[in-house]
């Protein structure tokens, strides 16, 4: 399995979350294995500057986050991008670096 960091941009709510995300690339076919929110940012709306910085640090918090991220269209864009082996990428509402790390 090889992992990845994303950052999804939750504009509705105004914060950005980090993902480190696990996943398999086998015969061309992507599949998500694992979802784990690291870090929420809020966001200034007027501004767009970050307010304060929050690590997610209990079960209830890091399955909200990651139903809501699977739940939004950028999900979809992140197995997109890992299937097509784009090391970085900028898309409205979701960063990717995949070469970040891998197992």
């Amino acid at each position: 399995m090889k992992s990845t960091l994303c950052t999804w941009e939750d504009e509705i709510c105004n914060r950005q979350v980090q993902f480190s995300i696990g996943y398999s690339n086998e015969n061309g076919t992507v599949e998500i294995n694992t979802v784990t929110p690291q870090k929420v940012s809020f966001i200034c709306p007027t501004s767009n500057s970050v307010l304060r910085c929050v690590g997610v640090n209990t079960d209830a918090g890091r399955s909200l986050l990651a139903n809501k991220f699977r739940a939004s269209k950028a999900f979809s864009k992140l197995t997109a991008v890992i299937g097509n082996n784009v090391n970085d990428m900028t898309m409205p509402g979701l960063e990717i670096r995949t070469d970040v790390c891998s197992a």
